[in-house]
């Protein structure tokens, strides 16, 4: 039976699904989904002429780029890098990948959660669960 979903409660879904996948260590999973729940919510905050993850973290990193580097960052050349491993797994014609998929699933599961948190989507239990792990294995805090 047919029925009616918003776009922003399916991308949650799909971050919960993402978040349960990474901390199952299933990563290629956890960052594909991340990456699909990613892209909805950044394009729901692009619509409301708000600021998402990629375009923050652009015009944080655009104006040091050319001193750290020499040379100047170009957006696309952004995004691509920030995407490498999702369009690795995702396209291309090469028969194999070399990536750190465990540390490619978190990151994208960060973006997506930036972006939920900007268009002030409520924490679910699985986002509070990827929060402690956050903190005590990124972070190193441990809360009792």
């Amino acid at each position: 039976m047919e029925q009616t979903y918003t776009k922003l409660d399916l991308a949650t879904e799909q971050l919960d699904a993402a978040i349960s996948l990474f901390l199952e260590k299933s990563f290629v999973s956890a960052l594909t989904l991340a990456g699909a729940a990613e892209e909805v919510l950044g394009k729901a905050l692009s619509n409301r002429r708000e600021q998402n993850y990629l375009d923050w973290k652009y015009e944080t990193f655009e104006p040091i780029h050319p001193i750290l580097h020499g040379a100047p960052l170009s957006k696309e050349a952004f995004v691509r890098d920030e995407n490498r491993a999702l369009i690795a797994v995702a396209s291309g014609s090469e028969p194999s990948v070399t990536l750190d998929l465990e540390d490619a699933a978190p990151w994208m599961i960060i973006r997506a959660c930036f972006n939920s948190d900007r268009l002030g989507l409520p924490r679910t239990a699985r986002r509070r669960e990827f929060d402690n792990w956050f903190d005590e294995d990124v972070v190193g805090l441990e809360f009792l």
